[in-house]
């Protein structure tokens, strides 16, 4: 079995028994809705057996009227069936649609930094809406109307040889021809599939980048560059739909002509056996040979249309099994691996060397960082400081050396257990469309996901909360306040319970980068890092917010990134990082005494300071005299 239809099985199996129930429904339902014309053959038989002996023989009209009443309960029991059956595999296609999608969202959680940004947020999103959706629609009408095609062609066709095999043969010859040209077009469909999935994840991302990024759109003035582009992508996607429906129009057409060509042929043949016959082919047979092939028409209809539903169900999921085969970069630690063990704080690097590729951004970094210390780390744009905190939240492993917290590696240490201990503030802070206060308490631990137990529906089990109804208020208005923001929060208008715009829009810069520190502070880590996460605010609050961390840190490692010296000077330990290397290390006074790169960084940055200032607050004009000269 192909690996992708082995992982669709995989699904298809926990719901075997809804589907087991909706088969035998449809076989059942398929064989019932044939009754019918077994008594009208009956009826029509005994009706002319009565015109052509009178009275004395033939069908009576109580007989009649038992007849009708089987036609009736036949085609109710047909129904029912039906009804049954959809309410078995239409449900489970749309809980293993649920099941697919919750996988997915859970596998993309345990991948790392790096696939992501090498992935494009629009093609994502349009595998788990686009490319699920055709699949759901595969399991769910897909798989019903593929088994009643075949229940209807086996049942029918049984009854067909059962009361001619040579008009049989007439209709079985045609349905050669059907599957030769269904085959060659389905593997048409399938690529020509593949094609428009391909460019609607490249729609999909060209609207999301310009939804995100419609700042930089306006401020630019590219609107009409970007509507071009978006014009000329759409138009793609124009052309590649047209080719597959070249090939996906034709099916139902092709259908129906051979449809047509198998009822001329039976009238004609049929017709001819009845003229000639000697009473073994009679005209109730004839009629209920004719309703049974009419039953065959919608089968052979829809068998056009479920190959192409087929072809783009099984392209999607081939789409959605790449997702699945993704893998991090960076293995992680189940839980069960270590036992959870108290933190202290303390960090290590030991020849750490890393490299990109062939580049090579940090060498033999050797650098101890005891429980407690308030560490600033600096140094020149591409010096290697932002990957030094990926190591050390282990979004990267590095190339040589180790990285250990409390003296254990951190590729020991299970994933779960380093992020409760180790919280980070990014550079790009970013918020959830939600509230500020559930913004803040992001980190914290909330009521798990209810476990479905085995043989339930997912349909029976309530769903959680969304949002949780009561935040611990007093925890979030400590972190705010740490973080320097809660004066700002005093001036919204529904204070914590403020809903911000999508990436926290609504918020200024400063506002989104003190928001995001709460967020870190509120989780109360052990090793608190933040990665140049105080460049948008002003010296005032700055201050505020040092002191703050300050408190924060009497029992635990803060590790600040910065690129100015009034955030480091109040820093334990400042360690100074340039082209890769580890330079400098001390106090604020030992470096600035010490006049090398950080006592430059100081000086260009006190001379910037000055000429602000100048700029600021001129010198004021000389005073005019009486007389018209200076005084």
């Amino acid at each position: 079995m192909d690996r992708n239809l082995s992982t669709l099985w995989a699904y298809l199996y926990r719901h075997r028994r809804q589907y087991l129930i909706g088969i035998l429904a449809v076989t059942v339902s398929n064989a019932a809705a044939l009754l019918p014309f077994y008594f009208i053959r009956l009826i029509i038989d005994g009706l002319n057996a009565r015109v052509q002996a009178g009275a004395l023989a033939g069908i009576t009209l109580g007989q009649i009227g038992w007849y009708a009443l089987d036609i009736v309960l036949s085609a109710l029991v047909s129904g029912a069936l039906m009804l049954i059956m959809r309410r078995q595999i239409i449900v489970a296609s749309r809980e293993i649609e649920y099941e697919v999608r919750r996988d997915l969202f859970a596998h993309l959680q345990t991948l790392d930094k790096a696939y992501f940004d090498r992935s494009r947020t629009g093609d994502l999103m349009n595998r788990l809406t686009g490319d699920l959706g055709s699949v759901r629609e595969l399991l769910g009408f897909g798989a019903w109307q593929i088994v009643n095609i075949a229940a209807s062609f086996t049942a029918s066709l049984a009854v067909m040889f059962s009361l001619s095999w040579q008009l049989t043969l007439v209709v079985v010859g045609v349905l050669p021809v059907i599957v030769g040209a269904l085959y060659v077009l389905a593997r048409m469909i399938h690529a020509r599939h593949t094609h428009v999935q391909e460019q609607n994840s490249l729609i999909a991302a060209k609207a999301q980048e310009n939804f995100s990024g419609a700042r930089v759109v306006k401020g630019y003035a590219m609107e009409e560059r970007e509507l071009e582009s978006y014009r000329a992508l759409n138009l793609e996607l124009l052309r590649r739909n047209i080719a597959l429906t070249k090939v996906d129009g034709p099916l139902r057409s092709f259908a129906t002509l051979l449809l047509g060509l198998a009822f001329g042929l039976v009238l004609l043949v049929g017709g001819r056996q009845i003229l000639q016959g000697n009473g073994d082919f009679t005209v109730g047979m004839f009629v209920q040979f004719v309703g049974t092939l009419d039953r065959l028409a919608w089968p052979m209809l829809m068998a056009g249309w479920i190959t192409s539903v087929t072809q783009r169900g099984l392209a999607s999921w081939r789409r959605l099994v790449e997702l699945f085969d993704a893998r991090p970069e960076v293995a992680r630690v189940p839980a069960e691996a270590a036992a959870p063990a108290p933190v202290a704080g303390a960090v290590d690097l030991k020849g750490v060397t890393l490299r990109y590729g062939d580049t090579e951004v940090l060498q033999d970094i050797n650098l101890h960082v005891p429980a407690g210390t308030f560490l600033g780390i600096t140094g020149p744009t591409g010096s290697g400081k932002t990957s030094l905190a990926n190591l050390l939240t282990r979004l990267v492993d590095p190339s040589e050396g180790r990285v250990e917290l409390d003296g254990r590696d951190l590729r020991a240490i299970p994933t779960r257990q380093l992020r409760d201990a180790v919280g980070v503030v990014p550079q790009e802070p970013f918020l959830f469309s939600d509230t500020l206060a559930n913004n803040i308490t992001f980190g914290l631990e909330r009521e798990d996901l209810p476990t479905i137990p085995t043989g339930v529906s997912v349909l029976d089990v309530p769903a959680p909360p969304l949002i949780p109804q009561r935040p611990e208020e007093g925890r979030v208005q400590r972190a705010a306040e740490l973080a320097g923001l809660s004066g700002d929060v005093e001036h919204f208008p529904e204070g914590y319970g403020t809903l911000l715009g999508e990436r926290g829009v609504t918020l200024s810069g400063g506002q989104r980068q003190r928001t995001a520190i709460a967020r870190a502070i509120a989780r109360e880590p052990r090793v608190l890092i933040l990665d140049d996460s105080l460049s948008a605010v002003d010296t005032e609050t700055e201050r505020r917010i040092i002191e703050g961390l300050r408190e924060v840190s009497r029992d635990r490692t803060i590790i600040l990134i910065a690129h100015r010296v009034s955030t480091l000077r109040h820093a334990d330990t400042i360690a100074v990082l340039d082209e890769g290397r580890l330079v400098e290390r001390g106090s604020h006074e030992e470096l600035l005494a010490l006049g090398g790169h950080y006592a430059e960084l100081d000086r260009l940055q006190s001379l910037s300071s000055d000429v602000e200032r100048e700029d600021e607050d001129p010198a004021p004009a000389p005073a005019l005299t009486s007389a018209g000269g200076t005084a």
